[in-house]
């Protein structure tokens, strides 16, 4: 079975909400390990996406003991330098699993919607007893075929990234879960922390949509905003980004989060451009139809003109404003004859015509 072969839905549900094209696009604030191991900093980042008006938060979870060997992290050394680096922060920012709890019932007072991604197993098995409504595929994860199939088994959506994967990967993860019977959405996505402007590549949002014929949202790290607007206006049906009280905190993630005002620029931002883009079709408002009359053209006699008088362009002229018949019609009523004597300056109608 090719990817084009999967007969797929173009939008998924999570938590109630449709999303594909057509619908509001998907706001996520990331808040990932930026709680920095703080319950009381984890609920101060709910309340900022609550407040930049975000559809869902969504948290990491990790069992370190599923995902390094015991060797490794009783001595991190053992590794390489960025190994030794990652595993001492994971140590400090996890978690406690009672908070998950106070966490999510914080969410469902806030109304937000909680997701989360899990790293491993054990992860899901923990999530699962809380009936999150959604998961996220790391990008590292997205060739992690055991895990996916079991986060699949689920039933619940996929939300999967494709930072530092190939093309090649990307399809071969695509016809996996297309096989599973899975719903799910690309994330397009550059693992860089933070991502230069100019490595984003946009474009791959339609191509992904269009080659394997599946919803394709967008998770930026970049520090500015406007790539995140430039996704939505590609019909990214979801944005995804990290967001932190300040990014020059201590943490792995901080520095290609936005801070809260940033936020709600880029939602206020996404949500007028969606107002902006409407629906094809082309009808005046009441204040065109206003300016209309009085900036628009009219017909109008340069001369009086008798009944059964032929119309022709020593006779006729355009001015201001807008209350006769149109002068896209000049070239239509040369040569045709009055109905009526018309006065030096009066408007010619549609009705004046023989």
């Amino acid at each position: 079975m090719t990817s084009m072969d999967y007969d797929f839905q173009s939008k998924i549900t999570i938590d109630g909400t449709e999303i594909g094209i057509g619908n509001p696009c998907y706001i996520i604030a990331e808040i990932g390990i930026n709680h920095n191991g703080k319950l009381s900093l984890a609920k101060k980042l709910v309340d900022v996406a609550v407040e930049c008006g975000a559809n869902a938060v969504k948290f990491q979870k990790r069992d370190l003991e599923s995902l390094y060997k015991k060797e490794i992290l009783q001595n991190p050394n053992l590794d390489s330098q960025g190994t030794e680096i990652l595993i001492g922060v994971l140590k400090e920012v996890e978690l406690q699993e009672e908070h998950y709890k106070e966490i999510i019932d914080y969410c469902n007072e806030r109304e937000i919607t909680f997701l989360c991604t899990p790293w491993d197993k054990k992860s899901v098995d923990f999530l699962e007893k809380y009936n999150i409504p959604a998961y996220k595929i790391a990008s590292a994860d997205m060739t992690n075929f055991p895990l996916i199939k079991y986060v699949s088994d689920t039933k619940k959506p996929m939300l999967i990234s494709t930072g530092m994967s190939t093309l090649e990967e990307i399809e071969k993860t695509v016809n996996f879960v297309k096989k599973l019977g899975s719903k799910f959405a690309l994330l397009h996505c550059n693992s860089t922390y933070p991502s230069p402007v100019d490595i984003l590549n946009l474009k791959m949002i339609p191509f992904l949509r269009e080659k394997f014929n599946i919803p394709v949202g967008y998770s930026g790290h970049e520090t500015s905003i406007i790539p995140s607007l430039t996704a939505a206006s590609m019909n990214a049906i979801i944005i995804e980004r990290h967001i932190t009280l300040d990014r020059k905190m201590e943490g792995l993630d901080h520095a290609a989060s936005l801070e809260p005002d940033e936020l709600k620029q880029l939602i206020l931002g996404i949500r007028e451009s969606e107002l902006a883009v409407g629906k094809p079709e082309k009808k005046m408002t009441r204040g065109e139809i206003l300016q209309r009359e009085v900036l628009g053209k009219s017909l109008i006699c340069s001369k009086t003109i008798q009944i059964g008088e032929i119309f022709s362009e020593s006779n006729i002229e355009i001015k201001g404003p807008a209350r006769g018949l149109s002068p896209q019609y000049y070239y239509e009523i040369l040569n045709r004859k009055a109905r009526r004597k018309i006065e030096k300056g009066e408007y010619i109608l549609e009705s004046d015509l023989v």
